[in-house]
């Protein structure tokens, strides 16, 4: 009998045409026919998504749903499978036990689990998101163990379900009929192995031996956590079948004995007597029908092991070893040449460091990073030994960020030892930033004693830089003023189009394209001047609509001497026609005749 919960109702539910499916590690599932009768309370509550409990104790959901006005059908999928309407958003990877990871996975569920003896660690990265369901079976092939659903939400795991009662199923006694077939597809019969401490194992299965099989070669096992060629031999021996993969399905009388048991299969017409396990099975009420299938999943002889196995352990060889673990807010990251050196990485939401340890000549650096600085730590201690020693170098760096500070500084001391004599020399380079300026200088002291320094020294508004010499190799852009006393600029071609200067001394020759223009514009009405030699020496003035020539020595014109004076104001005008009688009249600035001079013919 069953009972069915349709909300806060529960019945009791008599059924028909009842059926139960299980299998290893896969589907668990009734279904079941009823009528409408005042005698089936239960008939009523049936519906989509209503709960139905078994004889066992098992609760199932309805998925598959049908009916009419007398009669309904439904197929029921087991509770446990409803964990895949479930989702884990977190990550939880890395090397974790077994235990560990179910921890996760049932976490919030209402599901708890047994642990039968699934051991060790694994890893896992980036193990999570995704539903429970297929996270467990993710577990299930990284631990190479099997899943039991018992009553009550609680799993089971174990390396393998199942006991050993030694059932039978034979023919003519509880078989009615069988079927079976045999794949050898995917058959290996020899493995490589490599563990710890150097261990390479070859192992080679019987069924090498056959001459419609041979040798087949299965990918290696790389296993560190293997220290010994007995565990490498056992392990290996797992990973190859003792015959080929085989699946028998057979009809019984009677279903004894639970999926993962270890039963007898006897046939005797068909020669096959062997101890196989039950890998599903199909019981109705009255067991007519019934179906059982059963495959070659019996475990491997540790003698047949022994006796093909080949192990070469070289003792030189390094032993290595990795750790990885991950969630949410962290991963640490670790790999370690046992007895000689670490190397680490832990990443945080706030942090990262990390770090190498030679721990046989104990040397250790560490950088850690954070939002606000950058920590840098180098230990070390080198000693070395020369007879025919020639120099001694030491070099020593050392990193230090904050928030408002950034600063690099390296440092060389060189000594060099001959028969000519002793010199000793020191440099230093170091880079200051902080959040306003960046510094950078490097300076040299040689063996006299001089120092010898350069450096540059940035602000938002300022770039200076100082130093014995200034190279700037290739094109030079400047977009904007260059002042201060800049000395002597040494240059080839000077393309410019405006020069503004107090004074501009040119000691050579000027070569003008086009015109020489005194004033800002022809508009400018203030005197202009242009000088020859010393203040006493010739010049030539413009003011207004007057130009002025003056020389000590007179004016030449097209190589005639022009007639000058003295005397601010006077010109001459001449009243005549060429050549004929006329006069010379020297006249001041209102115009006024001063004085005339008469010319005969």
């Amino acid at each position: 009998m069953l009972i069915v919960t349709n909300g806060s109702q529960t019945e009791p539910l008599l059924e028909t045409n009842y059926e139960k499916f299980e299998e290893l590690n896969g589907a668990l599932r009734i279904s079941f026919s009823s009528f409408l009768h005042e005698k089936n309370p239960g008939h009523q509550l049936l519906d989509f998504e209503t709960i139905i409990e078994d004889e066992d104790g098992h609760e199932y959901v309805v998925k598959d749903f049908g009916g009419d006005t007398f009669s309904k059908k439904a197929t029921a999928v087991h509770i446990y499978f409803s964990l895949a309407d479930d989702f884990k958003y977190d990550i939880y990877g890395g090397t974790r036990t077994f235990d560990d990871f179910m921890a996760f996975v049932l976490e919030g569920t209402g599901w708890t689990f047994i642990n039968v003896d699934v051991e060790d660690n694994q890893l896992l990265p980036n193990f999570g998101e995704a539903n429970p369901i297929v996270l467990i079976d993710q577990l299930c092939g990284a631990f190479n163990c099997e899943r039991q659903i018992l009553p009550d939400k609680v799993l089971r795991f174990t390396k393998k379900i199942g006991a050993d009662n030694d059932i039978q199923f034979r023919y003519r006694h509880n078989i009615e009929t069988l079927s079976y077939s045999v794949n050898t597809a995917n058959l290996k019969t020899q493995i490589r192995g490599y563990g710890a401490e150097g261990i390479d194992i070859t192992y080679t299965s019987p069924l090498a031996d056959s001459p419609r099989i041979g040798i087949r070669v299965a990918d290696p096992i790389h296993d560190e956590k293997i220290e010994s060629a007995e565990e490498m031999t056992t392990r290996l021996a797992s990973e190859l079948p003792a015959a080929p993969e085989t699946n028998i399905k057979v009809k019984v009388t009677t279903v004894d004995g639970n999926v993962g048991d270890l039963v007898w299969l006897i046939h005797e017409d068909l020669a096959l007597e062997y101890q196989t396990r039950i890998l599903s099975k199909k019981t109705k009420r009255d067991y007519s029908n019934s179906e059982v299938e059963v495959g070659n999943t019996q475990a491997k002889s540790i003698v047949d092991a022994l006796l093909n196995q080949h192990a070469t352990i070289n003792a030189n060889d390094k032993r290595y070893r990795s750790k990885f673990e991950q969630t949410n807010d962290r991963i640490d990251l670790e790999v370690e040449e046992i007895g000689a050196s670490i190397a680490a990485i832990h990443i945080r939401a706030d942090s990262i460091t990390q770090s190498v340890t030679d721990l046989n000549n104990n040397l250790s650096s560490r950088i850690t990073q954070t939002a606000t600085e950058i920590r840098s730590e180098v230990t070390a201690q080198v000693t070395t030994i020369n007879n025919n020693i020639q120099s001694v170098r030491n070099d020593v760096s050392a990193v230090t960020q904050t928030a408002s500070q950034i600063q690099s500084t390296v440092t060389s001391q060189q000594t060099q030892i001959s028969g000519l004599g002793t010199r000793v020399s020191t440099t230093e380079s170091s880079i200051i930033q902080q959040a306003d300026q960046i510094k950078s200088k490097v300076s040299v002291e040689d063996f006299t004693g001089n120092t010898v320094v350069s450096q540059i020294n940035q602000t938002a508004t300022t770039i200076s830089i100082q130093a014995s010499k200034i190279n700037l190799i290739g094109a030079v852009n400047v977009l904007s003023d260059i002042t201060g006393n800049l000395g002597t600029i040494n240059t080839g071609t000077l393309n410019s189009v405006n020069i503004y200067s107090a004074n501009i001394n040119i000691s050579e020759d000027v070569y003008i394209g086009n015109t020489l223009q005194i004033g800002p514009s022809w508009q400018d009405s203030s005197p202009k001047m242009i000088r020859f030699g010393s203040w006493s020496g010739g010049s030539i003035q413009h003011s207004a609509d007057t130009l002025r020539l003056s020389a000590l020595s007179g004016v030449t014109v097209n190589g005639k001497h022009i007639l000058t004076t003295n005397m601010d104001g006077l010109s001459l005008a001449w009243n005549g026609a060429s050549g004929a009688n006329g006069r010379l009249y020297l006249r001041n600035s209102t115009g006024q005749d001063v004085g005339t001079i008469k010319f005969d013919a």
